[in-house]
């Protein structure tokens, strides 16, 4: 199948919202089919037939769409107007993903989550598709829906996206029926948390260091780094900030040469594990006492040996990386 422009995507969404509800059967019928055949490929086909509790390994990049600005479109349009445009936008995020090989996930309120990887596919063709598809999708509202809602007087809706590229650990989640296939990652939760208003503006695309260090230095520019503290221990991710317009323009002026640039590149998923909470799951699990330390200026396990003794050791990493070097002590 040709591959559609946006203006086509969202016109074609909109005139189908338009008719919804209305005495036009063929229509009507169309929606309907178009409406089953989305339900129909929300999640991702190789880890459909999970069973609850049952988990399996991939790699692929986690694709967060926020979508912002509905509220003040709220103060302006009908309640119908405001339904067709947050459905036709909503089935245009979601065919641009689909056009791309990407697999929409779930609707995240105003917004969608994606993975870009499967067993069909290369990691840096689903990278490539997962950058395309960013692209595609901001120039197109910008240059599609927009002009559409100044033209009712409204204020534009603004877009921010979130991406990494990581090891991701398949789940089917929930009780009997009630259930559903999720991705359960560090690049998951990272990535989400990057499309957020707090630390994304309007018309950004925020990457985490796995998927940027595959992104070439043309493409991407360095972002304040995410920090956080968990049980005594700061943490901090490098983030960078995808210069999507740059790779539009240039995808589009030589799409094969872009192609070929970023496909010659190995795309590899950098753990970051913490060493002290890696140690302190697998000390535990293995039956030892463990806790960590927080009270003195280096934050330490205490792993119990022998209580009847009042045996112990102490251990401490020489970083917070996941190759990090171990040393123990016996006070």
């Amino acid at each position: 199948m040709p591959e559609r422009n946006f203006d086509q995507l969202f016109s074609s969404a909109y005139d189908r919202a338009k008719t919804t509800g209305f005495s036009k059967t063929a229509a009507l019928r169309e929606s309907r089919a178009l409406d089953a055949s989305v339900a129909a490929q929300l999640g991702h086909p190789d880890f459909e037939s999970l069973k609850v509790g049952e988990t399996a390994e991939d790699q692929g990049v986690v694709f967060f769409l926020d979508i912002r600005g509905f509220t003040k479109l709220s103060f302006v349009l009908s309640n119908r107007e405001l339904l067709w445009i947050l459905q036709a936008l909503t089935e245009a995020a979601v065919e641009s993903v689909l056009q791309y090989s990407g697999h929409v996930i779930e609707f995240t309120g105003d917004g969608i989550m994606a993975v870009f990887g499967d067993s069909r596919m290369a990691s840096e063709e689903s990278a490539f598709a997962a950058l395309h598809t960013t692209s595609f999708l901001m120039k197109g509202i910008q240059d599609y829906v927009n002009p559409r809602l100044e033209h009712f007087g409204s204020e534009p809706i603004r877009t921010a996206v979130g991406m990494e590229f990581g090891d991701i650990l398949w789940s089917r989640i929930g009780v009997l029926n009630r259930s559903q296939v999720k991705p359960i990652s560090e690049a998951t939760f990272l990535a989400g948390k990057l499309s957020c208003g707090g630390k994304t503006k309007a018309w950004e695309a925020m990457v985490g260091a796995s998927l940027a260090e595959w992104v070439p230095d043309g493409f991407k520019m360095s972002a304040p780094k995410y920090k956080f503290v968990a049980n005594g221990v700061e943490y901090s991710r490098d983030l960078y900030l995808f210069k999507w317009e740059q790779f539009g323009n240039e995808n589009q002026l030589r799409p094969k040469e872009s192609r070929k640039l970023l496909l010659e590149r190995k795309l590899i998923a950098r753990p970051q594990k913490s060493p002290y909470l890696t140690s302190l799951k697998l000390l535990t699990e293995a039956g030892y006492s463990v806790y960590l330390d927080e009270s003195a200026d280096c934050p330490h396990l205490v792993v119990e040996l022998d209580r009847q003794r009042n045996l112990s050791a102490i251990l401490t990493f020489d970083t917070n990386s996941p190759d990090a070097m171990p040393s123990a002590s016996f006070p």
